[in-house]
């Protein structure tokens, strides 16, 4: 019962967030909103590993979370020096 409600709350928020990123006013509000939007996901994943029992997607929230900090890092980057490596 609690998972169901967090999986619902979890989808709500992420609408809210791609919301945000699509309509944000600056860059730096569609940038932390997609990071949120990623740390949204890989939380998403593990309450579902945590309602199925099924581990092995424990291993795509790690992911959602590595790509979320290199986007992040990458996008900001790019946004202060317009390149992404010196």
């Amino acid at each position: 019962m609690v998972l169901t409600i967090a999986l619902y709350c979890l989808v709500f928020a992420m609408i809210l967030t791609l919301y945000r990123v699509l309509k944000g006013p600056t860059w730096g509000d569609r940038i932390t909103a997609l990071d949120f939007l990623t740390s949204n996901l890989a939380v998403l994943v593990v309450v579902i590993v945590l309602k199925t029992g099924y581990t092995d997607l424990l291993d795509i929230a790690l992911l959602f979370s590595i790509l979320g900090f290199l986007s992040t890092v990458a996008l900001a980057r790019y946004l202060l020096n317009r390149r992404v490596i010196k």
